[in-house]
């Protein structure tokens, strides 16, 4: 069935496709191996070529389920919030000064199962949060402050992730 469909994308489509999957796995190699390795050049380049053909055998031009773009977009504010919650818990463990005053909240979440998913791994991320519990339409997340924006940040993040997928 994935062959049928490939057969009848026109064949500018399926080099354009190539050309630029082929060019990000291509950097992505160099980002893995430093630069430094290029004497298995021949290889590299036949192990690329390979995994490029069975992208698209296995993801055809144009029916992508995530955006590239958004998740490349994504990350810095991934970066971001991991720091940030990172020095939220370093805080509270080491500085007794800081507030604690601990409440769940229940957040909506959509009904795509992989939106929610990556929301449940991520909110565990921001400042004082963990999630706990995932009901059939709702998250509950524990917070460390509940006088801390956490509903406005998992929003915000909610956001974030809808731009992710198609």
């Amino acid at each position: 069935m994935m062959q049928t469909k490939i057969k009848n994308l026109k064949t500018s489509l399926l080099i354009q496709s190539f050309l630029l999957r082929f060019l990000l796995l291509g950097v992505g190699w160099l980002v893995l191996v430093g630069g430094q390795q290029l004497g298995d050049l021949w290889f590299s380049i036949l192990f690329i070529v390979t995994t490029t053909m069975i992208s698209i055998y296995t993801v055809p031009p144009g029916e992508w389920v995530i955006r590239p773009l958004a998740i490349a977009m994504f990350f810095p504010y991934f970066l971001i919030m991991a720091i940030r919650g990172g020095w939220d818990v370093a805080r509270r463990v080491f500085l007794r000064k800081v507030p604690v005053a601990p409440d769940f909240i229940t957040i909506k979440h959509d009904q795509d199962p992989r939106k929610t998913l990556v929301l449940v791994w991520i909110i565990s991320l921001l400042p004082g949060t963990a999630s706990t519990n995932i009901t059939q339409d709702s998250i509950v997340v524990h917070v460390l402050d509940k006088n801390l924006p956490v509903a406005e940040e998992i929003m915000e993040l909610k956001k974030r992730i809808d731009r992710i997928f198609v």
